[in-house]
């Protein structure tokens, strides 16, 4: 009847020489679409062309705007529609094209989709391809789509998707949601952002997706299948796949919750989050993760250095097993909790480690909490540590602890009125030190010094940390070699970082020289030494500036010297430092005596002005003798390299050096 009816109209349309026949309609619609506002146009001239023009077309959420649509009505039709942009949720998109081709008689039906898109907030356009095989049923049957791409000037992604439709029965209700079961893969894909805060590299993978409507979004479940490449999404940095993802969830534009997901990590463990994402700012604005016996170095590298890069823990080879937890809200932390059973800790620059390291650390923004943890053995930069235990209150951005105790060696640092916070991106702190006293011998050898003998120990009324400087108020006093080594205005700029600076004042009053001389097996001179190092800088822990004074001091003490002493001295002095005697035939004695020794460096970078206890023509004194017998020591070379100096003095303590006697 329908085929009579349009003969009719086709033969009456010729019969009154009709070129074209217009129909409109309000709506039409199925279900894959709704047109409204349409106006179609039939050429009677081809017969088998019709031009369609619409208001709007509505395909799922996507909107095209005034589309324009060309239909072929031949035995094997196609249908090509175009539009100026299409509108859709979170995207920009210009120019779609969604051609249909009927005229392939071997296969489905193909449906290909082009366009230029791009975020709404972003400012670089792609460009999409998409090809679809059409199934006989298209509401039921799967849709095998290949080839697909998306391009632009930071990303390369193909892909190819099976869509699948789909009913399922909502929860304690006979309704049937309508959905669609996804199947992606992603091939070598590539991408990044224009802030780099997004970005990955010849990633590989599947992506199984179930989604049905619900309560104006999409109920979804899904796993994804990671197989290679690398994912960096700030300040996270996965690489070499082989993950695995379970997730479920629920998307609501802009929203996309992740109500739970099951993350299997090689080298890490399995991790369990939730979190919400927001798509159109690509950003987290709430994390959770959890995971028990984990691998504490896999969690570290993985989740916990990324958060802290800059700060004195971000650079460590770690061990052992760990439970951790983590909660965020737009990536600023909300709840954390680290367990830490039988680890290992050590900076990769060698400048602390732990080893059987257990800890204990809740942290929470609103409560306050208790932590503990201890250590069997550590050390910081060479020296030793026994034994510690330790417990505090963190109270959101700030720590307190009443004491720790801190074995070092045969003694240990006393740290009381611990206080520590967190303030304008930089950790502010400040506590009160008492050492109890350390054998002078094994503190040396540690630090690979001149072994010395004695006990250092002393007191520091405050020490305080804030803007990268560590400060000390007051004096700090070490008994040493029978007398006492001050050191005061301590000042280090950024003393964790990679190139520390320090500055302090020295002096030293009432040192044995006996004592001392015995020590570093420099001979014998009988008398007390005092000096001052004023303005002392180390840039990495390396003198680059002092003016230093080190003499013996006045006094009715018997002052003697030893031939090895002055064999010793003279090779500190380097060439063309010569000891001079009274008379030849005294160069036989074993000691003389002295009025004064001394001598003076002013450090500048690596040059060294010396000096002595007085100048003579052309040089300086460094012993000058008094009595019979007596000996001079005489400096001739006054700008030496301060690599020399302490060459000189390994040679010394080495007792490699012979005397030169004038």
């Amino acid at each position: 009847m329908r085929s009579w009816c349009l003969s009719l109209i086709l033969w009456s349309a010729q019969a009154c020489a009709i070129t074209q026949i217009s129909l409109s309609a309000d709506s039409i619609s199925s279900d894959l679409f709704q047109l409204d506002k349409a106006d179609a146009v039939l050429d009677l001239r081809s017969k088998q062309q019709v031009k369609i023009n619409a208001s709007r077309l509505q395909l799922g959420d996507a909107t095209l705007d005034k589309p324009n649509i060309s239909l072929d009505i031949s035995q094997r039709p196609t249908l090509l529609i175009t539009s100026d942009q299409l509108q859709m949720p979170a995207y920009q998109v210009r120019h779609p094209r969604i051609f249909l081709d009927y005229r392939h008689q071997n296969r489905l039906p193909v449906l290909s989709l082009d366009a230029e898109v791009k975020a709404v907030h972003d400012e670089v356009w792609g460009k999409f391809h998409l090809d679809c095989l059409v199934p006989a049923q298209a509401a039921s049957e799967t849709w095998r789509c290949a080839d697909g791409l998306y391009s632009d000037s930071r990303s390369h992604i193909p892909f190819d998707l099976l869509v699948t439709p789909s009913w399922k029965s909502l929860a304690d209700t006979a309704e049937m949601a309508k959905g669609v079961e996804l199947d992606l893969s992603l091939k070598q894909a590539k991408f990044s952002d224009a802030a780099g805060l997004h970005a990955a590299e010849k990633l590989s993978g599947k992506i199984h997706l179930s989604a049905h409507q619900q309560a104006g979004g999409w109920r979804w479940q899904g796993v994804v299948d990671w197989q290679q490449g690398e994912l960096f999404w700030q300040p996270f940095y996965f690489a070499d796949g082989n993950k695995r993802f379970e997730i479920r969830g629920f998307y609501k534009q802009p929203y996309l919750d992740i109500e739970q997901a099951t993350l299997s990590l090689p080298g890490v463990g399995t991790l369990h989050s939730q979190s919400r994402v927001n798509l159109v700012s690509k950003a987290f604005e709430t994390l959770k993760v959890d995971a028990s016996d984990v691998d504490f170095n896999g969690v570290y590298q993985a989740f916990i250095q990324p958060l802290i890069p800059n700060s004195a823990f971000g650079h460590l080879q770690v061990s052992g097993k760990a439970d951790w937890s983590f909660e965020a809200q737009g990536l600023q932390p909300l709840k954390f909790h680290l367990n830490i059973a039988d680890a290992s800790v050590e900076d990769q620059s060698g400048k602390f480690g732990f080893s059987h390291f257990n800890a204990d650390i809740p942290w929470d923004y609103d409560q306050p909490k208790q932590i503990s943890m201890g250590y069997q053995s550590g050390h910081i930069l060479k020296v030793p540590l026994g034994r510690t235990q330790w417990q505090a209150e963190v109270n959101r951005y700030s720590i307190t602890s009443p004491s720790l105790k801190l074995p070092i060696l045969d003694g240990a640092l006393d740290f009381q009125d611990i206080s520590a916070a967190w303030i304008n991106q930089s950790m502010v702190w400040h506590v009160k030190m008492a050492m109890q006293p350390i054998s002078m011998a094994q503190f040396s050898q540690a630090l690979d010094w001149p072994v010395m003998r004695g006990q250092i120990s002393g007191a520091v009324p405050l020490i305080t940390y804030a803007n990268h400087e560590l400060r000390m108020t007051g004096d700090m006093q070490f008994r040493l070699f029978n007398g006492m080594v001050g050191m005061s205005d301590l000042d280090i700029a950024d003393p964790l970082g990679a190139v520390p600076k320090l500055h302090a004042n020295f002096t030293m009053r009432d040192i044995d020289l006996g004592e001392i001389t015995r020590t570093f097996n420099f001979g014998s001179i009988s008398g007390k030494l005092e000096g001052d190092i004023k303005h002392l800088q180390l840039q990495n822990w390396k003198p680059v500036y002092m003016d230093a004074i080190i003499q013996t001091a006045d006094g009715p003490f018997e002052k003697k010297i030893s031939q090895r002493a002055v064999e010793n001295i003279t090779a500190l002095g380097g060439e063309g430092t010569a000891a001079a005697l009274q008379r030849t035939f005294l160069r036989f004695f074993k000691e003389f005596g002295y009025e004064k020794i001394g001598l003076r460096c002013e450090l500048r970078g690596d040059i060294c002005k010396m000096g002595g206890v007085e100048a003579i023509p052309d040089g300086f004194v460094i012993v000058k003798g008094k009595g019979a017998p007596s000996v001079n020591v005489n400096g001739y070379t006054q700008y030496v390299s301060w690599k020399d100096v302490l060459a000189r003095m390994q040679r010394v303590t080495d007792s490699n050096s012979k005397i030169i006697i004038d």
